[in-house]
């Protein structure tokens, strides 16, 4: 694809959009640049030594590799942590399917791709406090009337589509007063429809609808996040981002997420999400209720269930 084609309308597909993080390969430590922290190195124990292994699977704009780099949002954040502990990192390049089994079975470190809480994922790994809250948006065009949010109440009359197996699709429908919901095999259909003007808005996968808007500015289209709504939480409820690491490995897991706390900090978490793409204030401001209560979290930020220990402090090296 040239970058001709790239920025065509009509051009559009799904593939060619996240392909433009690059070829991805794996196998290859990435050490540059950490060997100055490498004196002060707790010494964890990982799969590789020196090395975290990252279980990804490569879509941009959250994981990615391209001329010997990881890139991406969750990525670059383990590379930022990663360089404080002295260590390298690679990519383990693999479906996201895989990744769970990845990580229990010692063949990489952690994963992470824009990675939701779960309740069923706290009890298969070790879950890191949230890098980011990843909610819904509206795509529209960007001189439709909304800035820093939506309601559900400003899409009446208007026609809206998404994707064929959403979960938000029954919501959709559900809406009051709203006018055609349409649904689309690939996510590019609905993004030429409302660049072209024959659907007012879409929900789509808003991460990777950043990352086309990102490298396709002609389009001039926006996303608008979604206000929650008690009535239809399918549909604007936000999502914890995190990463996940085995249970078995509680010291590097205390390392890794103390480097989380780092990110929010040193706002090194918005610094990355906005070079993917990823700019709206939203994604860094958290539900209103913390579905972790009393399942892996207590209200003070303890660790519960399987994983459930005293964290070591490893603070010190992201001072």
């Amino acid at each position: 694809m040239t970058t001709s084609d790239i920025h065509k309308v009509n051009g559009l597909t799904r593939r060619g959009f996240l392909a433009l993080g690059g070829g991805v390969a794996a196998g290859c430590a990435l050490t540059t640049g950490f060997e100055a922290y490498a004196a002060s190195s707790p010494g964890l124990k990982t799969v590789e030594d020196g090395v975290i292994t990252i279980a990804m699977s490569g879509t941009m704009p959250m994981t990615g590799f391209k001329d010997g780099s990881i890139m991406g949002s969750d990525a670059e954040m383990i590379v930022a942590i990663a360089k404080r502990l002295g260590l390298g990192v690679k990519p383990a390049l693999m479906s996201w399917s895989a990744t769970i089994e990845a990580i229990k079975t010692g063949r990489a470190d952690i994963m992470c791709g824009n990675m939701s809480w779960t309740p069923k994922r706290a009890d298969a790994v070790l879950l890191t406090d949230a890098i980011y809250y990843a909610g819904y948006f509206l795509l529209m065009k960007q001189d439709m009337p909304f800035t820093e949010s939506i309601g559900v109440e400003d899409i009446k009359g208007h026609s809206i589509g998404t994707g064929v197996g959403y979960s938000l699709v029954s919501d959709l429908k559900k809406l009051p007063d709203i006018g055609e919901v349409k649904l689309y095999d690939k996510d590019d259909g609905a993004i030429r429809d409302v660049a072209a003007g024959r659907l007012d808005f879409a929900v789509l996968d808003a991460m990777e609808v950043d990352y086309v808007l990102l490298k396709n500015p002609d389009l001039k289209l926006k996303q608008v996040p979604l206000r929650q709504s008690e009535s239809f939480l399918l549909l604007t409820e936000k999502g914890v981002t995190v990463m996940g690491m085995s249970l078995e490995n509680k010291e590097l897991f205390d390392a890794i997420n103390a480097g989380v706390s780092w990110l929010w900090k040193s706002k090194t978490n918005a610094e990355v999400l906005s070079r993917n793409g990823m700019s709206n204030p939203d994604y860094l401001v958290a539900p209103k209720k913390n579905p972790r209560l009393g399942i892996d979290r207590d209200e003070s930020g303890n660790i519960l269930g399987p994983g459930a220990h005293t964290p070591k402090d490893y603070s010190n090296l992201f001072g």
